[in-house]
C-alpha cells in the first residue's frame, strides 16, 4: 500500500502507460490536498494521442487538474540528438514550470522495481561514474522534490492490480523494440532474480557512500577558493577514488554540466595524468574551459580569459600598452627604470620567450621552472624585455 501524505500538494507526472495510471489511481484514493496530473504528447508514435485521451478521461472522472504538453515531432524527426535525454529535459521543465504554476514542490513519478534494476545492469555495462546504483527514491531536479515511492514494486504485481480494479492504461509498444538497450535487458530479466540483485544493489550503494564520502572529505579539505591541491599522496589512492574526487571537484565548482553528455573517458583520462604525470604543467580542453594542472594545483579557466598578446614598444606614446596587462604598474615602472632604452617588448607568450630570453643571468626557461611560477602568472602577467639585449627587466612571481 502507498501512502502520501493527507496535506500534501502532489505534481505527477502520467504517461497513460501502467505504471503511471496505477500511481495516480493509488493517489486518488488518499485524496490528498492538491493533485495536479501532468502529460506530455511527444507524438512519437502514430497512435500517441490515445496516451493522452486516457489519462483526459481518468481525470475527468475524478475531477483532477490536468496539464498537458504537446510536442510537434518536427521538432525532433530532423534533429540527431538523443531523444530520449532530450525527451526527458523537456518532461521535467515542463514539470518544474507547471510546479512553479501551482506552487508545488513535490513530484511523483512511476518508476517501479524492474525500471531500479534495468538502470542498474545498464549501469553495470556502461561503467560510467554513477553517484548512485540504479533509481534513488528521493531526488531533486531545479527546484521539484522527486519522489519515486514504487520501486518496491514489480511490474507483474502492477499489472495484477490493474486489472483487479478495471483500471485503463496503454502499452507503448517501443518498449520492446530490441534496438533499445534498455529494452534488451528488460526482454531479458526475471522477476525470480530480482531479491539478488536488490542485495547486490543495496551492497554497492553502501560502498559508493564510503567512496563519496572519501572523495568530498579531500576536495573540502584541498579546495581554496576554485583551485584544487594535489597533495603528496595523491598519486597513492585507488584510481576510482580519484575519478570521484575530480567529480566532486567540478560538482563544487557546479561545473558538472561539463562532465555530462561526455564520455567516461574524460574523467579517467584526467585522473590517470595527474596520477602518473610528472609535467608540472599540462591543460585538458573540456566545452568552454581548460582544466589545468599546475605544479601541485588544478583549476578551470575560461577559455576566452586566456589570451596571448605580444607588443613592442617603440616610444613613449606607445607605453599606455602597458594596460593590457595586470601587472601594468611593474612593467611601467621597470621600463623608466631602465632609462627608457627603446624599443621593448612586452608580452604574455610565454612559450616564446622563455626560449630566447634570460633574467638575471639565467635562461629564462630555466628560471620559470626553479621559481615554479605558475601558468596563471604566465598568462595573466606580461613580461618586458628590451630588443638589443634580449633580458627580461620584471619578476613574474
Amino acid at each position: 500500500m502507498l501512502e502520501f501524505g493527507f496535506n500534501n500538494k502532489y505534481l505527477i507526472g502520467v504517461s497513460g502507460g501502467p505504471d503511471s495510471m496505477f500511481l495516480l489511481s493509488e493517489l486518488v484514493k488518499q485524496k490528498p490536498k492538491e493533485i495536479v496530473v501532468c502529460h506530455v504528447n511527444y507524438n512519437f508514435r502514430s497512435d500517441s494521442i490515445n496516451d493522452q485521451k486516457i489519462v483526459e478521461e481518468f481525470c475527468n472522472q475524478h475531477d483532477l487538474i490536468l496539464e498537458v504538453k504537446v510536442i510537434d515531432p518536427l521538432i525532433y524527426q530532423a534533429s540527431n540528438f538523443n531523444f530520449e535525454a532530450w525527451a526527458r529535459e523537456e518532461r521535467y521543465n515542463f514539470f518544474c514550470e507547471m510546479g512553479e504554476k501551482y506552487q508545488i514542490n513535490n513530484l511523483l513519478i512511476a518508476h517501479n522495481q524492474n525500471d531500479h534494476i534495468e538502470t542498474y545492469l545498464m549501469q553495470l555495462r556502461r561503467q560510467n561514474l554513477n553517484s548512485y546504483w540504479g533509481i534513488q527514491k528521493v531526488s531533486t531536479y531545479k527546484n521539484m522534490t522527486v519522489i519515486r515511492p514504487m520501486l518496491d514494486f514489480k511490474k507483474s504485481e502492477i499489472l495484477k492490480k490493474l486489472e483487479a480494479e478495471k483500471i485503463p492504461y496503454v502499452i507503448d509498444v517501443t518498449n520492446f523494440d530490441q534496438r533499445y538497450e534498455r529494452n534488451k535487458i528488460r526482454s531479458s530479466l526475471k522477476e525470480s532474480d530480482f531479491d539478488q540483485y536488490m542485495d547486490e544493489i543495496l551492497m554497492k550503494n553502501k560502498q559508493l557512500e564510503v567512496e563519496i564520502k572519501q572523495a568530498k572529505k579531500y576536495v573540502e579539505k584541498n579546495l581554496i577558493e576554485d583551485e584544487l591541491r594535489i597533495d603528496k599522496n595523491f598519486s597513492k589512492l585507488e584510481d576510482d577514488l580519484i575519478q570521484r574526487i575530480v567529480y566532486q571537484y567540478f560538482e563544487k565548482l557546479d561545473k558538472t554540466y561539463l562532465l555530462h553528455n561526455r564520455k567516461k573517458q574524460t574523467i579517467v583520462e584526467i585522473s590517470k595524468r595527474l596520477k602518473t604525470t610528472t609535467k608540472p604543467f599540462w591543460k585538458i580542453e573540456i566545452g568552454d574551459f581548460f582544466l589545468i594542472k599546475d605544479f601541485a594545483i588544478i583549476y578551470l579557466l575560461y577559455k576566452d580569459s586566456i589570451q596571448i598578446k605580444s607588443f613592442i614598444i617603440n616610444n613613449p606614446d606607445e607605453l599606455y600598452l602597458v594596460e593590457e596587462f595586470i601587472n601594468d604598474r611593474d612593467l611601467l615602472h621597470k621600463i623608466r627604470e631602465d632609462k627608457e632604452n627603446y624599443p621593448y617588448i612586452i608580452t604574455n607568450d610565454f612559450e616564446h620567450y622563455k626560449m630566447v630570453t634570460n633574467y638575471k643571468n639565467k635562461k629564462m626557461n630555466r628560471y620559470l621552472i626553479d621559481q615554479k611560477i605558475s601558468y596563471k602568472n604566465r598568462i595573466y602577467k606580461a613580461v618586458v624585455y628590451n630588443i638589443k639585449n634580449l633580458k627580461v627587466l620584471n619578476s613574474i612571481n
